[in-house]
């Protein structure tokens, strides 16, 4: 995996920067700085690369503290990432390009951001993408970025941070922990968990098996069996309980067929007597005099349906006629009503001549007006002419003289002051300005630009020397580690065919062992099988001067107890497991001697092969050489140095003069900005006074404007004035209380109101000549129509008419009375007709049934078609009940007869009640027997299942046994609850490893200290070579020791997995315990990662002794008091 860009907005301290790792010069440095004071914000750059490729940062992930803290009264997580969002910002982002380990370029991206964009808005939910920049597609959910990030890195969070960003803490922890905490660490940093978890399982297995073969015993044990003579005793009860049943159940049949016929009898008996009672019931119905007379209704109703209806048309007419007489009567007292309203009407009339006539003789006295009414609004819009413009001419006079008097006193005076102001600062400046520019003419005789060139061609030619030197330290130490590495190749080469030698030597012992084993494991597989499969059965079947069959011989003593027959092979069992520990000892030791040779045979081919390899001494070289050539020398021998000291020495003494001259000629610069500054500040202040005069020039012509505009205003006001009173003049006639010439405005209102009461008048006399008419009209329309009533109704001529009173609607109401009349006599007539022809058809029918009078019709007038439905329905229910009831009764009779056919021999005491008795106290007696019956067969069925199941269930806990110990032999080796036991073995063979690749990187730092390990422990020490080699514990070892052994540790942790590797490594240890040479060689030998893999390394630290050896740095600094922090990039 390849970073290329990391940006980073508002996260943490950092404001806003970006890092290209593939822009120079981070892209050519083997080994670069991260540094900055503690607080500004180093490990920020490391959490926002985390927080773009996982969402999570290290020190938030590794925290122990819990809660929540608030914000914007919502609560958030102390270990949520959006905590890392500074202060009083809106938004933050972090995005990274990057060439992943599949090859393919992403962008991820991780943002969070505030609601409605305010610093005081809610913190929002974060935003992660990632983008595929080959095919353009982006993925926003974290399942689907999460298993991309698989393919893309090839780690997870985890190995992430223990592979790319290596700290001291932990390896300094695990020197001096304890062995479980060692295998614990190891397993955490290594990512390796699956021993602890095999061992676990081992142990829960186990537990497991022998839980099942317990079980398996328990249930062999609790099943119990019958034995021959329990079983033969249960079957002669059985056939004893059988012949009692019968003899029983043979009494009982007779005594069951006595009662059911008895109980039968009873039943027939009461089902005749129930229906001879039912019989008589149903005759009874339909011979009642109920029954008869409803049979007569309906007939009666049926003859009676037409007299009935003449009878109902003839009641009606009866009815209509008196209505309707009614209805005339009332009829009547409208008519009068309606004579009265017409005479209110007619009055009315009179009255509206009356007030016309009124309103004429107003309008002739005011004949002599008319036309002033006529023109009254004119007139008054003349007088309000005249009106304001008398009031219009005051206020403009007024005004003249105001502005007149600003003019003089206050405008004129501001004017000329301005023009002096301006003139005097303009003078002012031209004169400074000269001496400016004598000024700026001196620093520009200097040629600042070209000593600053100048200036930075030293600086760059002293970065080259630097460069050049150290990469020619760095081809020294480089052909040094060269040649340790193949020393040690060598060394590992001898070491690995010792140990190949000595396994193949194992061979033969181990082979002999397992003869050994095998040959005492036949003789007590024999033994046992002897004395288990037929002295142990045997036993209880011979007695003393028996033969036996093993031995041929005769039993002269008793035989011996259980206790003693195991005894006979006790010694074959001891000898066996003692050829048996000896054989697992040797394979164990062959096992654990053949796993070191493979885990070193795949050291040494790795190590060999990364030695033929390896260009680093000619990379070096190269290196070296372009170093040289870039500061002019073309070839590199034992003088290159000296020559580059001499280079570098004349080249610091030129940057000294350089830096004195631009020093002297930014200060006079400085001076001439100073300058302009201030000649700046007076040319505004010229401009400013300026601006004035045009501006007070310009309000003293506003202000003699203001007074033209005013004078026309009189006189304009004065023309219009004239001009009205000459209209008004022609237009105003007669006489008036007010003079109109003096009093414009008062007569105005006057003739205002006035025309406006002669104005009604004339209107009103209008409304009233309409509404003469209407009410003319409608009295005669009124005067018809009850004229068309009375031809009608000539006995209401007599009438005498109601009150002089209003009737609303007066001809609406005559029209509805005309037409109330009208069906009133229409009904009667009708209703008369009506009467006399249903009268006469009902005459004719009661003299052909004299019998169904009117009295009669009326009593079967009550009943509705569905009353007769109902009887005539029932009547036939009735007959039909006494037909039914007569079947069920012939019935019963034969069904008595039959049963007396039947009839068993009965005795005197033979009662249902006696012969229930009997059969309760046979069947209790049966059901005891049955019970006895079932319990003894059950026995037997169970008996019989238990022998069939004891046979498998036997054969299943030897089995279940058998399982158990095979996997309790195997927990004893590696197995506990924790898993503590496989782990430390695994561990073990994985520190040994790691100790091996430590100790390759130990030899470019120091050639003193050699780290060793007791296989198959975590016992780590220290061996000194400047003490004789002697080994002393690591956790002894001092700080600067601590760090050199850290360092070993983390690069040969990152040679795991290199096929998964990052192109670059973050290691934030502890440079401060060094100085010297031997951080000279720590520095080197992380180069050296660039040379051997193409790994660059970032240190992060603010050891000033490693800013001055890695010229190539990526500082944080902190911005005064500012909480933000600004990244720098420098060569």
């Amino acid at each position: 995996m390849k970073f290329q860009k990391l940006t980073i907005h508002n996260i943490a301290s950092i404001e806003d920067a970006v890092i290209d790792f593939e822009a120079q010069p981070l892209a050519d440095s083997e080994v670069f700085l991260i540094t900055g004071k503690t607080g500004a914000g180093k490990s920020t750059i490391l959490d926002a690369i985390c927080l773009a490729l996982y969402a999570d940062t290290p020190r938030l992930y590794s925290t122990k503290m819990q809660g929540v803290t608030m914000d914007a009264e919502k609560e958030v997580k102390i270990d949520d990432p959006r905590q890392l969002m500074r202060r009083n910002t809106t938004e933050a982002f972090v995005s990274l390009t990057f060439i992943g380990s599949n090859g393919v370029s992403y962008e991820a991206t991780w943002a969070v951001a505030r609601a409605y964009k305010k610093v005081s808005g809610s913190i929002k939910g974060k935003t992660w993408e990632l983008k595929n920049l080959e095919t353009e597609v982006t993925l926003t959910k974290d399942s689907e970025i999460k298993n991309e990030m698989r393919a893309a890195v090839g780690l997870d969070f985890n190995q992430f941070c223990r592979t790319t960003m290596l700290a001291q803490g932990e390896f300094t922890r695990f020197l001096n922990s304890k062995d479980d905490e060692k295998a614990e660490i190891l397993e955490k940093i290594t990512g390796v968990d699956v021993y602890s978890k095999i061992g676990a399982k081992v142990y829960e297995l186990t537990d497991h098996k022998k839980k099942e073969w317990e079980d398996a015993k328990r249930i062999v044990e609790g099943t119990r069996t019958l034995t021959d003579e329990e079983i033969a005793e249960k079957q002669e009860a059985l056939s004893v309980l059988d012949n009692q049943y019968k003899e029983i159940k043979a009494g009982s049949d007779k005594d069951i067929t006595k009662r059911d016929w008895l109980s039968k009898d009873g039943e027939l008996t009461k089902d005749l007597n129930d229906a001879a009672e039912a019989l008589r019931i149903a005759n009874e119905v339909v011979q009642s005099e109920d029954f008869k007379q409803k049979e007569q209704n309906i007939k009666d109703w049926n003859t009676t349906i037409d007299a009935r209806l003449w009878m109902t048309e003839v009641k009606k007419a009866s009815s209509t006629l008196e209505a309707q007489k009614k209805a005339l009567s009332e009829l009547s007292d409208t008519y009068s009503v309606l004579l009265g309203g017409q005479k209110y009407a007619e009055n009315e009339v009179g009255k509206i001549e009356a007030e016309i006539k009124q309103i004429d003789a107003f309008i002739s006295a005011e004949a002599d007006k008319f036309s002033v009414y006529e023109n009254a609004q004119t007139i008054v819009g003349h007088l309000n002419t005249i009106n304001e413009g008398r009031e219009a001419i005051k206020k403009s006079q007024t005004d003249i003289e105001s502005e007149n008097k600003k003019l003089t006193e206050e405008f004129t005076p501001v004017f000329e002051k301005a023009k002096e102001d301006a003139k005097n600062a303009k003078d002012a400046f031209e004169k400074e300005e000269a001496e400016v520019k004598v000024k700026e003419d001196a620093v520009t005789a200097l040629n600042l630009p070209e000593l600053r060139e100048k200036r930075d061609a030293a600086k760059e030619l002293l970065g080259k020397i630097t460069t050049a030197k150290e990469r020619i330290e760095t081809l020294t130490s480089a052909k040094t580690q060269h040649e340790a590495t193949r020393k040690n190749l060598a060394e590992q080469k001898l070491a690995l065919d010792e140990k190949i030698e000595k396994s193949a030597s194992m061979d033969a012992p181990i082979h002999d062992a397992k003869i050994k084993m095998d040959v005492r494991k036949e003789d007590l597989d024999k033994q046992s099988d002897t004395v288990n499969k037929f002295a142990s059965t045997l036993r209880t079947k011979l007695q003393v001067g028996d033969i036996c069959p093993v031995c041929r011989q005769e039993i002269k003593s008793a035989l011996p107890q259980e206790e003693e027959l195991a005894a006979l092979v006790g010694d074959l069992k001891i000898a066996y497991e003692e050829a048996e520990k000896e054989h697992k000892k040797l394979v164990d030791a062959k096992v654990k001697l053949d796993a070191e040779i493979k885990t070193e045979s795949k050291s040494y081919e790795r190590d060999g092969k990364a030695f033929d390899e390896d260009k680093s001494v000619a990379n070096a070289e190269l290196k070296a050489l372009e170093g040289c050539k870039a500061c002019g020398i073309e070839k590199l021998d034992s003088t290159t140095l000296s020559t580059l000291s001499s280079l570098e020495e004349s080249t610091s003494k030129a940057l000294s003069e350089l830096n004195t001259q631009i020093k002297d000629g930014e200060a006079q610069e400085t001076e001439v900005k100073k300058s302009h500054k201030t000649l700046e500040t007076k040319r505004k202040n010229v401009e400013t006074l300026a601006a004035k005069v045009p501006e007070a020039e310009k309000t003293m012509a506003e202000c003699k404007g203001r007074i033209s505009t005013a004078e026309v205003l009189v006189s304009s006001k004065k023309t219009e004035v004239e001009n009205a009173m000459q209209k008004a003049s022609v237009l105003i006639a007669g006489e008036w209380q007010i003079d109109w010439k003096e009093s414009p405005k008062e007569f105005a209102t006057v003739l205002t109101a006035s025309a406006q009461i002669y104005n009604s008048k004339v209107q009103k006399k209008q409304t009233l000549a309409g509404n003469l008419e209407t009410a003319k009209a409608n009295v005669d329309n009124v005067q018809n129509v009850l004229e068309t009533i009375l031809s009608a109704m000539p006995s209401w001529n007599d009438n005498e008419s109601g009150d002089l009173v209003k009737v609303e609607n007066l001809l609406t109401k005559a029209n509805t009375l005309n037409t109330s009349v009208a069906t009133a006599l229409s009904k009667l007539k009708t209703a008369d007709e009506s009467l006399n022809v249903n009268q006469t058809n009902l005459n004719v029918f009661h003299t052909e049934h004299p019998e169904l009078n009117m009295e009669r019709l009326e009593v079967l007038n009550v009943y509705t078609s569905n009353d007769i439905s109902r009887e005539n329905e029932s009547q036939k229910t009735a007959r039909e009940a006494v037909v039914a009831k007569k079947t069920l009764f012939d019935n019963a009779e034969k069904l008595i007869a039959e049963h007396q056919t039947k009839k068993p021999e009965l005795t005197e005491d033979d009662t249902l009640d006696s012969l229930n008795e009997r059969i309760e106290v046979i069947e209790k007696q049966l059901v005891e027997i049955g019970e006895k019956k079932g319990a003894i067969n059950q026995e037997l069925k169970t008996d019989k299942e238990n022998k069939e199941r004891l046979g498998a269930l036997i054969k299943e806990v030897d089995e279940k046994k058998a399982v158990y110990q095979k996997w309790s032999r195997l927990n004893q080796l590696i197995g506990n609850s924790t898993g503590s036991t496989f782990r430390k073995i695994a561990q073990s063979y994985v520190l040994t490893s790691l100790i091996h690749s430590a100790n390759s990187y130990m030899k470019t730092l120091t050639d003193r200290y050699t780290l060793k390990v007791t296989p198959g422990t975590f016992v780590i020490s220290l061996e000194d070579a400047y003490q004789g080699f002697v080994s002393r514990a690591a956790s002894t070892i001092s700080g600067g020791e601590s760090f050199l052994v850290s360092l070993s540790l983390a690069l040969a942790l990152s040679d795991i997995g290199q096929q998964l590797q990052v192109d670059t490594l973050f290691i934030d240890e502890g440079f401060g315990t060094l100085s010297g040479e031997p951080l000279q060689k720590a520095v080197e030998t992380l180069r050296s990662l660039h040379t051997k893999a193409g790994r660059h390394v970032g240190i992060i630290s603010h050891v000033e002794e490693l800013q001055e050896r890695i010229p190539v740095q990526i500082q944080v600094n902190q911005e005064g008091n500012n909480s933000s922090s600004k990244i720098k990039i420098i060569p």
